[in-house]
């Protein structure tokens, strides 16, 4: 089992060299080929007789039932209905497409992966039980023994948590259908505010992505009678009614504090001139942390004591200023901080509701147009959903776009029992939290620099709280981790944890994924300027965190597929490592724009001479992708839209045998489940590694990409931008 090498490890592998910058490649429309077109038959994957198509019909007639009242009390509304697929039958290639057009039915997206939801009336309904009784050309015999059943969206569905949960937690959330017509969606939005102003509901509207639709908050739900939301059950514009969460700071404990000293002492040196900004959204800095003061470029206040003690706050505002002289020079932390943009929006104790956070962090983002790396250390307490992305990463992937900022979020503390170990022996219920989750942001969980005799976790190892991935649809995560320091037995701060300046001007050694993300954030905000300040690419959250990202595959080991949940890329060395090359690699950064119908590819791929031997590629391959990808929340697990497929290989003729990643490996190909996976399928990074010590045959070798999109998804009018960084390493001098 691999374990990250720390800078006091016995092989340390060479520096980065600032004379040896990455290269960039800016895209060249005639790195664009066409290709052929692939497809075949439709597939029946069973027999599609009088029989088959008797019981599915019965499973329509069933679901009509549960929404004819709906119908009848809401005339002008669709009604939605739910086509369970089948698990071998998720890919769009498969999809009942043409019975949902020859019906007359209006597409609405997806819940989970095996979930196809559309609006239905009266007649598509009767047209679809015609279609499933009598249609009988191969295309339709293939669309329907794709379908399981035929289900109406209940209670179930719209409320799984129950309404008890919805009143006790005080606020809620609402999401509503969206169709794929404009005349539909707006009577459902005339609907939707004539229902909620009916029922006397107090609420505010949210923006949900590209296509202008919403989600709601509904406030003070304490109160609201049971009737009242019954009858929101009872609409059929109504996709989901939950309880709003709260998200608190995700620190773990206390901090432990370290002896007073007799004389008075600076624990962070003043800034340099020249540093660039990192904007801290938490429970804002305390005036009396004086050492940090110098760092604080501006503030901007949502929260006021006694709803905030400013604690950890300026614990998390050390760290992206000072985290190497706070930790006494280790070698792990990197040699420069940021300066701070400290904002207050974060209530100490209970949390804030995901709404207000939305609402406080749009306008402060607004207000500093400057500053764009934001550091989130906070989340729910509870891990992500495995399918669907929630409210606030969403928010937080909207905002990314429109303002053009990253933001780096902390994976979140597992703080249940029992308590996890390394290598981890059980399953256990510690997925990433929200918002964590967000496929925009990069997402850093913690490892551990120190040890001691009670110490949970050796040097290197993931710490026993840092939250592991996968997110929603086995989206990778974390990206990265850093340090956040250890745990003492049984559940204590020490010698061993992270050490962090407190609200009362003092040193102090906590733990917590709050502490690792800082870290990253100052090395971001370091890597933005530099790019900002060049004469290459522009710098943008996803070329960013695709240096972030690649910066720690290469001062990491190699992860298994399993350790990556935890590791994520790794931890990146500093920023140097993520934006030079060390003696013995050659890095090449490529800026491409991918269509459909189109492969980018480059050829001959350059190889330094010093990696061929014997007509033999004998190096390290290290491959990063990152592109932002169209997103649709109305789509549930399919809220990733287009997927780039990688492949960096041999050419013979035009054909590309690809070696990273091997063909046939687990995820390269087969069913579609398998490829989302274990192959990495709709992720928006991807990250191939693979050492061949023993030499690759190969004359001419080549790079190449290829975009797809999902079904419904209309065509990128300027393509979609990504950033592929590929390295050669040589392998004797590491092998990783």
């Amino acid at each position: 089992m691999a374990t990250r090498r720390t800078t006091n490890g016995p092989a340390e592998p060479p520096l980065p060299n600032a004379a040896n910058p990455f290269q960039q490649i800016a895209f060249d429309r005639r790195d664009l080929q066409g290709i052929q077109p692939g497809g075949g038959p439709k597939r029946e994957f069973v027999p599609v007789d009088a029989a088959y198509r008797q019981a599915l019909v019965a499973t329509l007639d069933g679901a009509t039932q549960q929404v004819v009242g709906q119908m009848q009390a809401h005339p002008h509304l669709l009604a939605p209905l739910m086509f369970r697929l089948r698990h071998e039958a998720i890919a769009k290639s498969h999809r009942p497409v043409t019975v949902v057009e020859e019906a007359g039915l209006i597409p609405a997206g997806h819940e989970r992966v095996e979930e196809m939801l559309v609006g239905a009336h009266g007649g598509s309904i009767a047209a679809l039980r015609s279609i499933i009784l009598e249609r009988d050309i191969a295309t339709v015999r293939a669309n329907l023994s794709a379908i399981v059943r035929i289900e109406s969206w209940g209670p179930a569905q719209r409320n799984p948590e129950g309404t008890l949960a919805v009143q006790q937690q005080g606020r809620a959330l609402l999401r509503f259908f969206r169709y794929a017509n404009d005349a539909a969606n707006a009577r459902l939005f005339e609907a939707i505010k004539g229902l909620l102003g009916h029922l006397g509901l107090k609420h505010r509207f949210f923006r949900q992505g590209r296509h202008g639709w919403f989600f709601a908050s509904l406030l003070d739900t304490t109160d609201v009678s049971d009737e009242k939301l019954d009858a929101l059950l009872a609409f059929p514009g109504l996709r989901r009614l939950t309880p709003e969460p709260r998200l608190q700071s995700t620190a773990t404990v206390v901090p432990a504090a370290a002896a007073a000293s007799a004389a008075p002492v600076s624990h962070l040196a003043p800034p340099v001139p020249g540093l660039p900004t990192v904007a801290v959204f938490d429970t804002g800095t305390a005036a009396a942390a004086a050492d940090l003061r110098p760092w604080i470029v501006g503030t901007k206040t949502y929260v006021l004591p006694p709803d905030t003690d400013h604690q950890h706050g300026t614990h998390v505002a050390s760290l992206v200023a000072g985290a190497h002289g706070l930790n006494a020079g280790h070698g792990d932390f990197p040699p420069l901080g940021a300066m701070v943009y400290d904002v207050c929006g974060l209530e100490t104790g209970s949390g804030s509701y995901v709404g207000d956070l939305i609402t406080r962090l749009e306008d402060a983002i607004k207000g500093r147009p400057d500053v764009r790396v934001w550091n989130l250390s906070l989340g729910t307490p509870f891990g992500c959903d495995e399918q669907i992305f929630s409210e606030f990463a969403q928010a937080l992937d909207l905002f990314s776009d429109q303002y053009n900022v990253l933001f780096v979020v902390a994976a979140g503390n597992y703080l249940n029992e029992p308590r996890r170990t390394w290598p981890v022996v059980q399953t256990l219920q510690d997925q990433v939290c929200i918002p964590g989750e967000s496929v925009r942001a990069l997402t850093v969980g913690s490892v551990c620099h120190l040890g001691a005799e009670d110490a949970l976790n050796q040097v290197g190892e993931p710490a026993a709280y840092s939250r592991r991935g996968p997110g929603p649809v086995f989206t990778p995560k974390p990206d990265i981790v850093h340090i956040g320091g250890n745990v003492h037995a049984p559940w204590n701060s020490g010698s061993a944890g992270v050490a962090v300046l407190t609200a009362d001007n003092r040193k102090a050694r906590s733990f917590g994924t709050s502490f690792a993300a800082p870290i990253a954030s100052s090395m971001a905000a370091h890597a933005w300027a530099a790019i900002a300040g060049g004469a290459g690419l522009t710098a943008s959250p996803a070329l960013v965190k695709a240096l972030m990202i690649h910066g720690a595959q290469l001062s990491s080991p190699a992860y298994t597929p399993w350790e990556r949940r935890y590791y994520g890329a790794g931890l990146p060395r500093d920023v140097l490592s993520a934006l030079y090359d060390c003696d013995d690699s050659f890095t090449l950064i490529f800026e491409s724009r991918l269509v459909p119908g189109l492969r980018w590819r480059k050829a001959p791929y350059p190889i330094p001479a010093g990696l061929m031997v014997d007509g033999k590629l004998r190096a390290e391959v290290i491959i990063t992708a990152v592109y932002a990808p169209p997103l649709d929340g109305n789509a549930g697990s399919e809220y990733v839209r287009a997927n780039v497929e990688l492949g960096f290989g041999t050419l013979e003729g035009d054909i590309i045998h690809s070696k990273v990643p091997l063909k046939g490996e687990d995820g390269s190909d087969g069913y579609e489940s398998a490829q989302v996976e274990h192959g990495g399928k709709w992720a928006p990074v991807k990250v191939h590694r693979k050492s061949f010590p023993n030499g690759s045959s190969g004359d001419r070798w080549a790079l190449q990409a290829r975009m797809y999109r999902r079904e419904y998804e209309p065509q990128l009018a300027d393509g979609l931008v990504v950033y592929v960084l590929c390295t050669l390493r040589e392998t004797l001098i590491y092998p990783g």
